[in-house]
């Protein structure tokens, strides 16, 4: 049996550690622990880390290699030690209007779960969802939580433009799009909030780790935070901190 997490180099400067291949919570905290631990104990050497659903990517300065920094971690990082170990918890509530003008494929999503649009809503917006990693594109947060009555295959045709604040759902995912691109997913609404703002020093509103809720809004509020936005005067609703 292979014992994790596993080490490898991961081209000149970087390496790779990998836990079990699975989309787990328990998993995914061990990867984010380890990132928190090495991020701070190591910054000096440490370039850039990228955490995934089980695997985390570790980028270097050129004053160390990567065997000799995956001799130091093996010595320093034991799984068993991740443990009782959790990163703060961060919510942050992203309000969405499910309304028709924005939700294009809510009848289809209702249709093939034997579900009320309304019953789609209420579902989808009563689960708190974690941040797994973001990938894609800028921003895009892969998110786990999604209710089992709300799984649907994607389109058949993916659409040539999904517009920026999309909220949709993939199979037994659901995401939103930081920007506009084209897109597979089912569209059931649309955010007012800016996932990704290369104005602001974080670029990103969300990091992995996070956990997010749906808040349902109508259309005329959609508006009104919309103008907010636009002029930076909306304040994002959050619990807790991030473990940064």
């Amino acid at each position: 049996m292979k014992k994790f997490p596993v080490f490898k180099e991961f081209g000149e400067h970087a390496l790779l550690i990998t836990w079990e291949n699975k989309i787990d919570a328990a998993v995914n905290n061990h990867v984010l622990v380890a990132e928190k631990y090495i991020k701070q104990r190591f910054k000096e050497v440490v370039l850039e880390t990228v955490p995934t659903y089980n695997e985390l990517a570790i980028y270097l300065k050129k004053k160390i290699t990567p065997s000799l920094f995956i001799t130091i971690l093996k010595k320093n990082l034991k799984t068993a030690s991740l443990e009782d170990q959790t990163v703060a918890k961060k919510i942050i509530t992203i309000p969405v209007c499910y309304d028709a003008v924005f939700g294009l494929d809510l009848e289809r999503v209702a249709k093939m779960n034997k579900l009320s649009k309304t019953e789609v809503i209420k579902i989808h917006s009563a689960t708190e969802y974690k941040v797994y990693f973001l990938g894609f594109l800028p921003g895009f947060p892969y998110l786990g939580g999604l209710d089992k009555r709300l799984n649907t295959p994607r389109l058949d045709t993916p659409r040539k433009r999904v517009e920026q604040g999309t909220v949709a759902i993939g199979g037994s995912q659901t995401g939103i799009y930081p920007s506009d691109s084209p897109g597979g997913w089912n569209i059931i609404g649309k955010t007012p909030l800016h996932l990704f703002d290369i104005m602001n020093d974080s670029n990103s509103l969300l990091k992995a780790g996070d956990f997010i809720k749906f808040k349902s809004i109508p259309v005329k509020e959609f508006n009104r935070l919309t103008s907010e936005v636009e002029n930076r005067r909306y304040t994002i609703e959050k619990e807790g901190w991030h473990y940064d």
